[in-house]
Order: structure tokens, then C-alpha cells, then sequence
């Protein structure tokens, strides 16, 4: 009976990500390992994204504060935050790179340093919304163990 209802919960949070956008149809597709068999694998991809991106973003938050800023080097950074937000769904992130990459085009750092900001702010608020899923998905993987038991 908890197990029906924690799924019932985690799909309802899923699709209310989706309808504020802030996930897309990728994400679906990458849920569907945990539909394989390979839920660990799907918690897996999110933990290794939100790292990831969070240690990257550090990476332009301190590249910024150098004298002679090399906007070729932030926009490598950039393209690669965009990227990984692309193949594991982050829509809000993947469309908050849009203006890092512009400012990098631009090699205006007033406004890298408040498409920063932003990105960093759609990045915690995606990865606490991820992690909600992540501990829902540990919990159904728990009640599936001590089902079989």
C-alpha cells in the first residue's frame, strides 16, 4: 500500500515539474531506466549532474573574478553547464545558459556576472527539486527491497 502511494506522489511531483517547465520530455527519457530496472542508475545521473554543474558553475564564478577574463574559456564552461542540463532535461538551466553564452559572445562581464546569478539561482532551485525525486526514489527502491524479502 506505501509503495502505490509514494509512486502515486513521486509521478504527481514529476508532472507538476513539468508543467512549471523546469524539467522536459529528456527527463522522461532518462526516467525510463529506473522503468528498466535501473532505478539506482537513474538516481545515479541525477547526483552526478547536480554535482557536476554545481562544480562547474563554481569554476565561473572564480574564472569571472579574474583581471583579464578569458570569455572563450567561460563559454567552454557554459556550453558544457548547457549540455549536461540538455541530456538530463533541466530546462530552466539549459534556458539560463542562453544568456551566460550571450555574454560570453558580447565579452561583457557585468552582464556574465548577472546571467551568473541567475543560473545559479534556476541550478538550486532544479537541484532541490531533483533531489526531492532522488529521496522519493530511494524510498521506493526501500519498500521494494523489503517487499521481495
Amino acid at each position: 500500500m506505501a509503495l502505490s502511494i509514494v509512486k502515486g506522489l513521486l509521478q504527481q511531483y514529476v508532472q507538476s515539474l513539468f508543467d512549471e517547465g523546469i524539467i522536459n520530455e529528456q527527463f522522461s527519457h532518462i526516467q525510463h531506466l529506473k522503468m528498466v530496472g535501473r532505478a539506482d542508475h537513474f538516481v545515479q545521473l541525477i547526483n552526478m549532474y547536480c554535482l557536476d554543474v554545481e562544480s562547474i558553475i563554481s569554476q565561473l564564478a572564480s574564472y569571472i573574478d579574474i583581471p583579464d577574463v578569458d570569455f572563450s574559456k567561460l563559454d567552454a564552461l557554459t556550453t558544457e553547464v548547457a549540455e549536461r542540463s540538455s541530456r538530463i532535461g533541466a530546462e530552466h538551466v539549459r534556458l539560463a545558459c542562453v544568456d551566460l553564452m550571450q555574454a560570453c559572445d558580447q565579452k561583457q562581464k557585468q552582464n556574465f556576472l548577472r546571467a551568473l546569478n541567475w543560473t545559479k539561482t534556476e541550478f538550486t532551485r532544479t537541484r532541490t527539486k531533483l533531489q526531492v525525486i532522488v529521496q522519493m526514489e530511494r524510498r521506493i527502491m526501500r519498500l521494494e527491497a523489503k517487499r521481495q524479502q
